[in-house]
């Protein structure tokens, strides 16, 4: 099963999204800053990082540029309320968050190269 973290300063926006995630299939842990996030990315493997553009503290193109140190090929999808941001290759996509869903579920399928017109959770059949 693919892992995701989902990083926003928001926690029922992060808590929600986890859910939508788990119920596509997903392991998907939540973190609320980035520091949370750098924690958890030490403890244990993920496939994707998606993460919130501003948040306090460290924002996430900076989250992504300390992750990217470390491990070069994690994919970083970048989420903002605030329109389109460069990021300079620093993350694989930037998504609005007013269109979150399904486009983040769509991108996510992309990176990971998984099949995109898988539309149920693994293990169930239509």
């Amino acid at each position: 099963m693919k892992a995701i973290l989902f990083v926003d300063d928001h926690e029922v926006l992060a808590r929600l999204s986890c859910e939508i995630l788990e119920m596509q299939g997903y392991r998907a842990v939540s973190a609320y800053n980035a520091g949370q996030a750098l924690e958890k990315l030490d403890q244990e493997k993920f496939d994707v990082l998606v993460t919130d553009f501003r948040m306090e503290g460290m924002d996430g193109l900076q989250l992504a540029r300390k992750i990217h140190a470390k491990d070069p090929g994690m994919p970083v999808i970048i989420v903002t309320g605030y329109g389109p941001i460069e990021t300079g290759g620093d993350a694989t996509a930037c998504l609005a968050k007013e269109h979150l869903f399904p486009a983040l579920l769509e991108k996510i399928r992309l990176v990971l190269g998984e099949n995109e017109s898988r539309k149920e959770p693994a293990g169930k059949t239509a």
